[in-house]
């Protein structure tokens, strides 16, 4: 304790303790020179060895170190630029890429008790899905110990305010939405479970702060105004702030309470029908309960659900739990796009390094002299290495500095540019931070190490790490090049390629008759008396419907059996007409008749996977005794989106199961832009509660086109960042040799 006491002592006063030697030190030997005695010895050195004892001299040599280290970087302006750039290029590129990933999956929603909101999802051995019945949910909240409170979401389609040309954006929420999250109202109030939880209660609703700003120009007297929603009224209570955090990330112009769902769409029943799953489902855990524990509890739950209401529950079914209070729920196929960008950010950043260290290798022949002058004076060759190793740490700091602000700033133009939602920052976490400095010792171990071990062995001519730093920058260089080059490839492929489809005069009309009440025969009869209208209408070519419209950003999948074994494919119900009106072609065999069941249209990616070299027609496919003939091959068609590869699809004959929910397709013979105001007009005519949502598909179209697009942009900047550092390598390489033989030349 007195050693660790004297030790803090000359830490905390070492200039004063050095005045004192040096005094002492200079009295000994004045009185030594009196004694007639001249061999006191080498002062300087005598200090050195006396500093020794005391201890922390490693502060001053790495103090003098970093002081020699800036002054080298002082003396070379342009080297130091240069090797900074590189590592900011490198270690901003991997910011960027770890900021996005801990907005998205590892910082928590600025919401009360984020850390125990979990998402709810329907599981089973060969089935998955997002969303359950209401009826479902209700069971799991009323007998779900495990939890403190249940939370359900259900989308609508658009619903016009008053006479509004422009429909908003709906959602159905539970009462106890915000008042689970903790949000507070710009104005007004948030839906309160007390006062909007029942079916009877007053009809209300929020509306968002960008409506409020478009449409009521920020007045803070909408508070209690009543406004007119699918021409039913409606009051105003709040306004929800700007910087809203949302489970799943969701931001609807409207919120509604869910109970006022049948209000607003006329004959719904969906909220009673256990064979509906239509609500997406949060939990918030009970206190110091875990979610594997409301997993188990979920799980006998499950079972006596199915007990009571078979059809509305799977064999083998499960509700599993994953971490709901994040900006977006990771999949396994996320992870897998966040590892492979990972490595290819780790790449460039080992790119980066590589070709720094070429670069030092380059300056080490214009410090051989001072090297030599070093270690001819007694200096080790630990020290040598030591100071070298320091000047790479400086370097490193710099670099890693000049990284975070990069990075910083390429996710603030990209929040900028994609419209985040106003609480998402660029400011970097403790996380960031972090991960930063270790990137930077990583880099300076990396780029670093090798350079001083070559120089400090001064004389010994070995170039083994000139040789492995050489490989490693011309290979990373290439293979960082090769990778964007592909990946700018598959974008541009999926941006030029032909959709399979003609889009450009094509609108859809959802009617969403199932949400409205409708049965199998209200909705044929609705939709045939729509389609011979529509036909009707000059400049109407061809009118058919699909149960999954294209381009309509809801993705299927299913699977099917062929010869024994299953196929993923992604599904859909047609009507007869359908494929002339999309302008499919048939490439084999013929298209359904009316009232054809027992038979199946298999894309041209199917046949070929499936059945190599052989005819498709007559083939069955299906699971179970009951199997489907394939009586056609239709082309392949990007129905779900554009980078949709493999187009494995197939089509049923729609049948009684699937008609409320059809959507209406209208190809036009010129521009489309005109009919969706006279199917507006012949809808309301034949029913006055529908709103059906009309899109025009080559809108559809172009946003999935624009989202490729950013896609590419991304993966382009990679490959310039690749261009970059393989030009700054190869300057080094040449750099380097060109000083080896500057005598010989």
């Amino acid at each position: 304790m007195n050693e660790l006491f004297r030790r803090l002592r000359y830490l905390l006063h070492r200039r004063r303790f050095d005045r004192e030697m040096a005094a002492d030190m200079e009295v000994h030997r004045e009185m030594a020179a009196l004694e007639g005695r001249n061999n006191f010895g080498n002062a300087l050195r005598l200090r050195e060895e006396v500093r020794d004892a005391w201890g922390w001299t490693w502060i001053d040599r790495l103090g003098q170190d970093l002081h020699y280290g800036m002054r080298m970087m002082a003396q070379s302006p342009g080297f130091t630029l240069v090797a900074v750039m590189v590592l900011a290029i490198g270690i901003g590129v991997n910011v960027a890429a770890f900021s996005l990933f801990d907005m998205v999956a590892l910082r928590p929603l600025p919401v009360r008790d984020a850390n125990r909101l979990v998402r709810m999802e329907r599981r089973s051995a060969n089935e998955y899905t997002s969303e359950a019945s209401y009826p479902s949910f209700l069971f799991y909240r009323e007998h779900a110990k495990s939890l403190a409170a249940g939370i359900a979401v259900l989308g609508a389609p658009p619903m016009q305010i008053g006479d509004d040309i422009e429909a908003a954006s709906i959602s159905f929420v539970t009462p106890n939405y915000f008042t689970e999250l903790g949000v507070r109202a710009a104005y007004g109030r948030m839906l309160d479970p007390t006062l909007d939880g029942s079916y009877g209660a007053a009809p209300v609703l929020l509306i968002s702060y960008g409506l409020w700003q478009r449409r009521f120009a920020g007045d803070p007297g909408v508070v209690g105004r009543t406004v007119w929603l699918n021409k039913k009224p409606v009051t105003i209570v709040g306004v929800t702030p700007s910087a809203l955090a949302t489970l799943g990330g969701q931001h609807p112009d409207i919120w509604l309470p869910i109970g006022q769902q049948p209000y607003l769409i006329d004959g719904s029943q969906v909220l009673l029908d256990f064979d509906k799953s239509i609500v997406r489902m949060w939990g918030k855990l009970a206190t110091g309960v875990t979610a594997h524990a409301a997993e188990q509890e979920l799980r006998s739950l499950t079972n006596e659900l199915r007990r009571e209401h078979p059809g509305a529950v799977w064999e083998q079914e499960f509700i599993q739990l994953s971490p709901g209070g994040h900006l977006q729920v990771m999949n396994p196929e996320m992870y897998q796009v966040a590892a492979m960008i990972g490595m290819l950010t780790l790449l460039i950043l080992a790119v980066a390094c590589s070709n720094l260290g070429a670069l030092l290798l380059a300056r080490a022949v214009e410090r051989e002299r001072e090297i030599g002058i070093r270690l001819a004076i007694g200096a080790s060759r630990a020290r040598v290495f030591r100071q070298l190793c320091t000047e790479s740490l400086l370097l490193a700091g710099l670099g890693a500095g000049a990284g975070l602000a990069l990075g910083c700033l390429v996710i603030r133009v990209a929040l900028t540019k994609l419209d985040a939602p106003g609480w998402l920052s660029a400011v970097p976490d403790a996380r960031i931070l972090l991960f930063t400095i270790a990137m930077s010792v990583v880099s300076a171990v990396f780029f670093g190490l090798a350079p001083a071990f070559q120089v400090a062995r001064r004389g010994k001519k070995k170039t083994t790490a000139r040789q492995i730093l050489v490989t490693v920058q011309l290979a990373g260089s290439c293979l960082l090049l090769i990778v964007a080059g592909l990946l700018v490839r598959a974008a541009q492929h999926a941006l030029y390629t032909d959709p399979g489809f003609g889009y450009e005069r094509l609108i859809t009309i959802d009617a969403q008759l199932g949400q409205h009440g409708y049965d199998a025969a209200r909705a044929r009869t609705y939709l045939y008396q729509m389609q011979a209208r529509l036909s009707a209408i000059r400049g109407v070519r061809a009118v058919s419907l699909v149960s999954l419209p294209p381009l309509g950003h809801i993705v299927s999948y299913g699977s099917t059996q062929v010869d024994g074994h299953e196929v993923r494919v992604y599904p859909n119900w047609v009507a007869p007409g359908f494929f002339s009106t999309m302008q499919i072609p048939m490439l084999l065999g013929r298209s359904f008749d009316p009232n054809e069941k027992g038979v199946v249209i298999v894309s041209k990616s199917f046949a070929r996977s499936q059945w190599p070299g052989q005819n498709p027609l007559g083939k069955l496919v299906g699971d179970g005794k009951v199997k489907d003939l394939v009586v056609g091959v239709a082309g392949d068609a990007h129905m779900n989106a554009l980078n949709d590869g493999d187009a494995l699809e197939e089509y049923w004959p729609a049948g009684e199961e699937q008609i409320p929910g059809m959507v209406v397709i209208v190809r036009c013979a010129g521009a489309a832009e005109h009919l969706p105001i006279a199917a507006k007009a012949i809808s309301e005519s034949m029913d006055p509660k529908l709103f059906p949502e009309i899109r025009l598909v080559k809108a559809l179209y172009n946003d999935n086109v624009l989202q490729i697009e950013r896609v590419t942009g991304v993966v382009t900047l990679i490959g310039l960042v690749a261009v970059v550092l393989a030009g700054v390598g190869v300057i080094g390489l040449v750099s380097f040799t060109v000083r080896q033989r500057t005598k010989e030349i």
